[in-house]
């Protein structure tokens, strides 16, 4: 198949299973399509690459490795990656199909964002990155044209790792940019510097801020421009653009933004901390102080006038730098060649010889299906054919008043065709006749108006199935087949409803180490919320800060063993070892004195008396009798 850069017609079939319904979309390296999944049924999202990256081996290269790391990424806040390949000349990847617009699109209709829904969108995305980051892939294209926005409001990250196969770990000044991400590149990678996590914290930042402002903060003529304006310049603060905007914003936004990574947010978990106490308490304080003297940019407290930058100084270091690089490059690259080689040969010879010892010892290959001519038969006849044969197959209904409903009127691929069981599927159009149904979509409606009018109004034969989702429990999410497509009265259809947000159990994590609770958090895809110290000087009463190392759980908001949403904010209370073990055994509270009545009445000799003197003697320690005890014993 070659289409060069042509839009793809409808009802392309790509890679034997995804046919092409319509163009939804086009990029600066692809264009991107709704297509059907032919085995699933289910609507699909499918990029093709253009024709000029299709062809660069390097690119091809990169592009297969970063997908195949995008699609390690399991996440709500993610864009799952179904599977990516080659048709010919076409190189594709297979996404999640989300229904929404991009965050670009949501700015340009409501011309920014209000702060309260701008944070909550950044802590989404956030979350996004703290899970790629954490399995080592950086995105290094964060910006709004990347992030999906569901009618729900959910943020979604698209295109994970394309950048890096699209730029080979940077995008520099001298070669310019071709895909409008010079607005929120960072400025280690306008220099051509290796890329780190904190590169997505710093394109997530100035994306916060034109969120909050709509307008970018970094903005020129020319992709050099605006570049030379991330190495040098200051932005003024989002809250002197939009009057409104809390100053604790401010100061976030501005910390994403530093032009020294060290000066930044060490991690994307550190600043979802951040804006999750902001959005419970917008008027603490937050972010670094205004007077940190930023590594590449000018002290933002004095506002320093700085000497007129060297432009053609800058590009002597960047040529010098990527000689080195190239250089190095070309070691390994010669390196990992010779050692890839050894092993495709090793590899090549251990095949050759198992699959000789196999055919000594059974005499038999496996059996590959031959696709017959099927126009013009019974669909029902073929359909118990192919299910006994363990073929992949797919129906398709079509309407036609000169054939008999249940005939086929036409198949892909042609006869001849050899489809190993479980390989390719086959693609069989069916006449409807004059009595199909096209269903209606269902998507966001109670499963039982559903179920009840696709029974009782079409006759369908309907049947359910659960998955997690962000739509509320009980609705449905889509049909197999989907919205659009036509059946014959009668069919079976599958409603897929939502079980709801996924659920976990709250674990007990007082006496647990801060930093192990965090972990504990992370893992079960929890947000940690406000925490509060409770160690205190025990002369002065004052607070003691605890550094985070030594920190202890004390208490936590939600009971143990409570089913949660994932995402769920539970807050902490912190203190010292000390601080626990006091908390678990609280020291007693002092009993009484006894009482004068319970003391011993002493005895005098029966032969003196004794009068009061003036120099009594004190009484030992623990003695309770009075003057007064003493008088009323003795009158």
């Amino acid at each position: 198949m070659d289409l060069n850069n042509q839009q793809v017609p409808e009802g392309t079939l790509i890679g034997d299973r995804y046919s092409i319904v319509r163009a939804i979309g086009q990029g600066g390296m692809a264009h991107v399509y709704l297509a059907t999944d032919q085995q699933t049924g289910g609507p699909v999202a499918i990029k093709i690459m253009k024709d000029d990256l299709s062809r660069d081996r390097e690119f091809i290269k990169k592009f297969d490795t970063e997908a195949r790391a995008a699609s390690s990424l399991d996440h709500p806040n993610i864009v799952r990656v179904l599977g990516y390949g080659q048709d010919g000349d076409l190189r594709y990847i297979v996404q999640e199909y989300v229904e929404g617009s991009t965050l670009k699109d949501l700015i340009k209709q409501r011309g920014m964002l209000d702060w309260k829904v701008s944070v909550p969108l950044a802590i989404q995305i956030g979350l996004a990155l703290e899970h790629a980051h954490r399995r080592g892939v950086i995105h290094r294209d964060i910006k709004p044209h990347n992030i999906l926005i569901t009618r729900d409001m959910v943020a979604k990250v698209t295109d994970f790792g394309i950048a890096r196969a699209i730029n080979s770990n940077t995008i520099t000044l001298t070669s310019g940019v071709t895909f409008g991400s010079v607005h929120y590149f960072s400025p280690e990678q306008a220099r051509g510097s290796l890329v780190s996590e904190k590169s997505d914290i710093y394109s997530l930042g100035i994306m916060l801020y034109e969120m909050v402002t709509g307008q970018v903060p970094f903005d020129g003529e020319t992709s050099v421009a605006i570049a030379i304006k991330h190495l040098q310049e200051t932005p003024q603060p989002p809250s002197a653009v939009r009057p409104g905007i809390p100053v604790g914003l401010d100061r976030i936004i501005l910390k994403c933004i530093r032009k020294s990574p060290d000066n930044r947010y060490q991690d994307a978990r550190e600043l979802v901390d951040e804006l999750d106490a902001f959005m419970i308490e917008p008027e603490g304080v937050y972010g670094a102080a205004d007077n940190v003297r930023d590594g590449e940019g000018n002290t933002t407290a004095l506002g320093l006038k700085r000497p007129e930058p060297n432009y053609g100084k800058l590009r002597e270091i960047e040529k010098m730098i990527n000689e080195r690089r190239h250089s190095r490059q070309r070691d390994v690259a010669i390196v990992i060649s010779i050692v890839l080689l050894s092993l495709v040969f090793l590899t090549s010879i251990g095949i050759w010889v198992v699959q000789k010892i196999q055919t000594s010892m059974t005499g038999t290959t496996e059996a590959e299906f031959e696709v017959k001519d099927y126009v013009g038969q019974e669909w029902t006849a073929i359909e118990q054919i192919l299910k006994k044969a363990g073929v992949n197959y797919a129906p398709v209904f079509r309407a036609n008043d000169s054939v008999n409903e249940g005939i086929i009127i036409d198949q892909n691929p042609k006869a001849g065709y050899l489809i190993k069981p479980g390989g390719s599927t086959l693609t069989l159009y069916i006449s409807g006749g004059k009595n199909l149904v096209t269903i209606l979509n269902y998507a966001g409606q109670t499963y039982k108006k559903a179920e009840t009018e696709l029974e009782q109004t079409y006759g369908f034969k309907v049947t359910l199935t659960y998955e997690y989702s962000d739509f509320d429990q009980g609705v449905v999410i889509k049909t197999i087949p989907e919205a659009g497509q036509s059946v014959p009265n009668g069919s079976d259809i599958t409603l897929v409803v939502s079980d709801g947000q996924p659920k976990v159990l709250m674990p007990d994590l007082a006496g647990q180490p801060f930093a192990e609770a965090k972990a504990t958090m992370i893992s079960l895809n929890l947000t940690i919320g406000p925490l509060t110290n409770l160690s205190v000087d025990p002369l002065t009463g004052q607070p003691v800060d605890v550094p985070e190392a030594n920190r202890i759980i004390i208490k936590q908001s939600i009971q143990a063993g409570t089913e949660v949403m994932v995402q769920t904010v539970v807050a902490f209370s912190y203190g010292t070892q000390l601080d626990y073990d006091q908390y678990l055994n609280p020291t007693p509270t002092p009993t009484e004195a006894p009482t004068p009545t319970e003391a011993p009445t002493p005895t005098l000799p029966p032969t003196e008396t004794t009068a009061p003197s003036e120099t009594q003697p004190e009484p030992t320690p623990g003695e309770t009798t009075t003057e007064a005890t003493k008088n009323d014993n003795h009158p």
